[in-house]
């Protein structure tokens, strides 16, 4: 459990894991540097012999993680952010699917949304990561299996689906971190958290889990995930995740030596590409910093000749600050 100020949310999180109905579990907390008095918030909590808690100087969540993956001692390592909110039943059903599928590196699972103590959607999957929707990918086309065992815990609506997705997570992610259960041999072969990454990190090791393991998801939502105000993937860091959307694009493309894929796929892979020059486009746009916006639009456009959008906005950047000012209220 990494955390950095969630003093506020931190305890939530802590009586979830605590709660959970399997009981062979170590949670360990790493303090990412916190100065909103989580350690206080933690600290009645330490008799358990259960619970570790670590402080670190300030290195961010990819750093933090890493520092709880090195010190954890099972063959299994669970993630959960300092605000989200496990299922009681999480880790029990999640272990036996894990037993059952011995092929897998990740069991995950959908989702609920949460504001405040408000739940805001039940199966949240599909808002959350719109590369379902965006390609009408139902969950059989994304997996090619259904595991044919009863789970207990699990009713008889819910489904636990497996296979290979690489394919689909290359164009955008279905993973959320606080739903996951990895093997823990899995970061011998992948390696762990990449620090560099501000943001995506966690995208960016899945891929790498993906590339190589099958992966088991749970459509039954095992946890609550909170929205809060000031979360990382706010406007303010979205620069940030354009960029490292198009890094870590271009990285893994550069990966793939299956011509065949990469024929078939050819224009599905420029387009995604244009998708993300555009947005990043339009990003400096609203902002008024025309410059970047315009460089942005013309990659979009080198790899997405159809989209029109970009023309228009390429257009409008290269114009006067006051006509883009003009353009942006009429939108």
């Amino acid at each position: 459990m990494p955390t950095y100020n969630r003093a506020a949310f931190i305890r939530d999180a802590i009586d979830s894991v605590l709660g959970q109905t399997y009981p062979h579990f170590e949670l360990i907390i790493i303090d990412d540097g916190s100065t909103d008095g989580t350690s206080k918030i933690v600290a009645p909590y330490l008799t358990d012999e259960r619970i570790r808690y670590v402080r670190q100087e300030n290195a961010g969540a990819a750093s933090a993680r890493n520092h709880g993956i090195a010190l954890g001692r099972g063959d299994m390592v669970a993630f959960i952010d300092s605000d989200d909110i496990w299922d009681r039943e999480k880790l029990r059903i999640q272990t036996a699917v894990m037993d059952a599928l011995p092929e897998v590196g990740i069991v995950c699972s959908d989702f609920s949304a949460l504001r405040g103590s408000r739940i805001l959607e039940t199966s949240h999957i599909r808002s959350f990561f719109s590369v379902l929707d965006e390609y009408a990918l139902t969950y059989d086309d994304v997996f090619s299996r259904l595991l044919d065992l009863p789970v207990e815990g699990l009713d008889k609506d819910d489904a636990v689906y497996w296979g290979s997705i690489f394919a689909t997570m290359l164009f955008g992610n279905i993973i959320l971190t606080s739903t996951c259960l990895c093997r823990a041999v899995v970061f011998n072969t992948t390696g762990v958290f990449d620090t560099s990454l501000e943001t995506l990190e966690d995208y960016d090791l899945f891929l790498k889990i993906t590339k190589v393991f099958p992966v088991a998801l749970i459509s039954k939502p095992l946890i609550s995930y909170r929205y809060s105000e000031n979360q990382l993937s706010g406007e303010k860091y979205f620069d940030k995740v354009c960029a490292n959307l198009i890094k870590i694009f271009i990285k893994f493309i550069s990966t793939i030596d299956d011509e065949q894929f990469l024929r078939d796929n050819r224009k599905k892979i420029r387009n995604r590409l244009g998708h993300y020059y555009a947005q990043q486009g339009y990003f400096h746009f609203s902002r008024e910093e025309l410059r970047e916006s315009a460089q942005c639009y013309r990659q979009s456009i080198r790899n997405n000749l159809s989209d029109y959008k970009s023309y228009v906005y390429l257009f409008f950047s290269l114009m006067p600050v006051s006509i883009s000012r003009f353009i942006r209220k009429l939108k």
